[in-house]
């Protein structure tokens, strides 16, 4: 292989129930139940987007591998290959996703960009780092990484951070790392391929409803900024944090969505809403989102802080 592959009566009664049961069973049995996330040889197997899945072509040299934690990309260069995200920490995920990359490339890891602190991101940074990688990432992700609860353990902390903006120029390739705020977390990095025209956005794009880590410096007021930033870039491709490619227009109407969402909590704070109702003053159901009250709690929080 090449290096690089570019009530009636009680009778009645109980023969309905025996219907009712065998009804109730059989659409048990046809829907099973998804196993706990984590399940292991004694379960039933791993739930829906735990396991790593075949590697996909997105690009000429470009690729990614779905499942196991977040989306991961691969950009393929003469020189070696650029990894974002690494998935959750385990040493079954790390050989998986290798073994997927070899399938095109036989060529070493040479970067990694995390675009997130967060487990499924960064979780086997150490693997790549042992073999030779660099990992690239915010001065802020570094820091949020070595102080989570939930990450604090996890090895491979980045080998090269940055303020704000990152160009990496490697085997003719260009790689951009743009901080163009804080939204999902506190250190959140997009991750801009240009020549390819496609952007890994993260979770700062989610088919599911948007989550804020505020106690990782995360704000809802400030997510449509990191947006705005990104539909400055000229790119065709998006890639979410979990989930399929999104088109240009795809990150315009969650960009709007968010700031319908944040202007609802606005006006309904001018016309009085307090900490403890403002979630029930807070339309979202045509955004098709429904967030935990604690959320309402820490929005209110944000927009009335002087």
């Amino acid at each position: 292989m090449s290096p690089h592959k570019i009530a009636k009566s009680p009778t009645r009664l109980v023969t309905r129930s025996v219907v009712l049961s065998f009804v109730l069973l059989s659409a048990a049995s046809a829907f099973p139940q998804q196993p706990a996330q984590g399940a292991g040889p004694g379960g039933r197997g791993p739930a829906a987007g735990q396991t790593i899945e075949k590697i996909r072509q997105l690009k000429p040299n470009l690729y990614m591998v779905t499942g196991g934690g977040a989306n991961t990309l691969i950009r393929v260069t003469p020189e070696g290959l650029i990894v974002v995200d690494t998935k959750n920490p385990g040493d079954e995920n790390y050989r998986r996703l290798m073994e997927e990359i070899a399938s095109v490339s036989t060529l070493p890891v040479k970067y990694v960009f995390n675009t997130h602190h967060h487990p499924d991101h960064v979780g086997t940074n150490q693997k790549f780092i042992d073999a030779g990688a660099q990992v690239v990432a915010l001065e802020a992700l570094k820091t949020r990484m070595a102080s989570d609860p939930r990450t604090k353990d996890i090895p491979g902390l980045p080998t090269m951070t940055f303020a704000k903006d990152y160009v990496l120029k490697f085997g003719g390739a260009e790689v951009q790392a743009h901080s163009f705020g804080r939204g999902h977390t506190g250190d959140d990095t997009m991750v801009y391929f240009p020549d390819l025209k496609v952007v890994m956005v993260s979770d700062q794009i989610s088919n599911a409803t948007p989550i804020v880590d505020f106690a990782n410096g995360g704000s809802a007021v400030e997510w449509t900024q990191i947006l705005d930033g990104v539909l400055k870039l000229d790119f065709e491709m998006a890639i979410p944090g979990r989930g399929e490619p999104k088109t240009r227009a795809e990150v315009q109407a969650f960009r709007d969505k968010f700031a319908a969402l944040v202007s609802r909590a606005n006006d309904a704070i001018k016309a009085g809403a307090t900490r403890d109702s403002l979630a029930a003053m807070v339309k979202t159901d045509d955004l098709g989102w429904q967030f935990m009250p604690a959320f309402y709690g820490q929005l209110y929080d944000e927009l009335t802080r002087k």
